[in-house]
């Protein structure tokens, strides 16, 4: 792609036309990295921290200037269910079982609310396990961060729970329903029952209508695999019902190494970077080299404090600190996250062999460590 019109970071820094900024990044097709529904959020120093990340990572700058525009937090590694290509859902998860507290959340909240974007408030667990959730959503729309969690909606929520959750100022609800009845359903979501989630999903429609409520949007998709490749023209019809928003087929993420026979027939639904696969994906083969998003645009915070470089990490032994007990700022540019983007550029500042420097951002590798038969990475 041909970039166009881009000036120098100082520029950037000292303009105060959000029009014209907002008018670069369009132009440049950066919004492309961000949920469209988070766009609408942006204020003036949003998008110029925004902008700044997009250009240096353009330029495979080591030491960054900007900060991550997206903050995954992880409020609990716990779990109602038990899936079967999830570290969580195998029980080989080798990070402590914990819960976030409300006060460490507030605590990344109020030091990232001048230039974060969009917090995901789920990594390794069932985000509404945790019992200040909502309070957490109510303090992060407080500071006008956009927010987005997945749940499994499997579980039979006591009182109006669910009301204060649609009422939190959650800005978006992803629901991965993988079967659209009990049988499908539960082959990979094991331990869930499809009843309770759809007597939530019916509840939280009724919810939106009688408030005229337009958040949160309602995200519902199917991952595609073998067992449910029959149902994908019905899950639409069936997503319809709870009056989605948002209804797609994702692609599964699995670990290579195990012939667990979860893919799909259909080669567009499974990532080129897999065997067979002709979708297109972020990752790269072992035979290029593409530089991954992450180390310029997000940072995975982990219930404890413990930091990594990306989502697909589940390993203590991969933080590049804790964000609970030092800055986001002092991780950003440690010698860790320099390491990790050195990879992509030169290699000359790499210090410290990361879990990014060993995936190179071939996450589908078949030469990269696993946790059990999951499909997350570890070193």
């Amino acid at each position: 792609m041909k970039y166009n019109n881009l000036p120098d970071i100082n520029s950037i820094k000292s303009s105060s036309d959000f029009d014209y900024l907002k008018k670069l990044a369009i132009e440049n097709n950066f919004f492309k990295h961000l949920n469209k529904y988070a766009v609408p959020t942006l204020n003036l120093s949003k998008i110029k921290n925004f902008i700044i990340a997009c250009i240096e990572e353009l330029e495979v700058k080591t030491k960054l200037t900007s900060k991550p525009y997206r903050i995954i937090i992880d409020p609990t590694n716990a779990c109602n269910l038990g899936c079967p290509l999830c570290p969580t859902g195998l029980g080989q998860s080798q990070r402590t079982k914990g819960v976030l507290k409300f006060d460490d959340f507030k605590k990344i909240i109020d030091e990232a609310e001048e230039y974060c974007i969009e917090v995901h408030l789920y990594n390794w667990g069932e985000p509404t396990l945790n019992k200040n959730l909502v309070e957490m959503l109510k303090y992060a729309k407080s500071k006008n961060i956009w927010t987005r969690i997945s749940s499994n909606l499997s579980l039979k929520y006591k009182g109006d729970y669910v009301e204060k959750l649609i009422k939190s100022g959650l800005s978006l609800l992803h629901v991965d329903i993988d079967g659209i009845d009990q049988d499908v359903y539960s082959k990979y979501r094991r331990k869930g029952d499809l009843n309770i989630v759809i007597e939530n999903l019916k509840k939280i429609a009724e919810i939106k209508k009688q408030n005229s409520l337009k958040e949160p949007i309602i995200e519902l998709a199917m991952l595609a695999m073998k067992q449910n490749e029959h149902q994908h023209v019905d899950f639409f019809k069936f997503a319809k019902q709870f009056s989605a928003d948002e209804i797609n087929i994702d692609k599964i993420q699995h670990n290579p190494n195990m012939d667990e026979d979860w893919l799909p027939e259909n080669k567009d639904l499974i990532y080129k970077t897999y065997e067979g696969g002709k979708a297109n994906s972020n990752s790269s083969n072992e035979e290029e080299i593409k530089q991954c998003h992450w180390p310029w645009s997000g940072i995975v915070i982990n219930w404890d404090g413990g930091t990594n470089p990306c989502c697909i990490i589940d390993d203590p032994k991969s933080d590049f600190g804790n964000a609970i007990k030092n800055s986001i700022d002092k991780i950003w540019n440690s010698p860790e996250y320099i390491s990790s983007r050195s990879e992509f550029g030169d290699k000359k500042e790499i210090t410290k062999n990361t879990i990014c420097n060993v995936c190179k951002n071939q996450t589908h590798s078949k030469r990269l460590s696993r946790v059990s038969k999951s499909f997350a990475i570890k070193l």
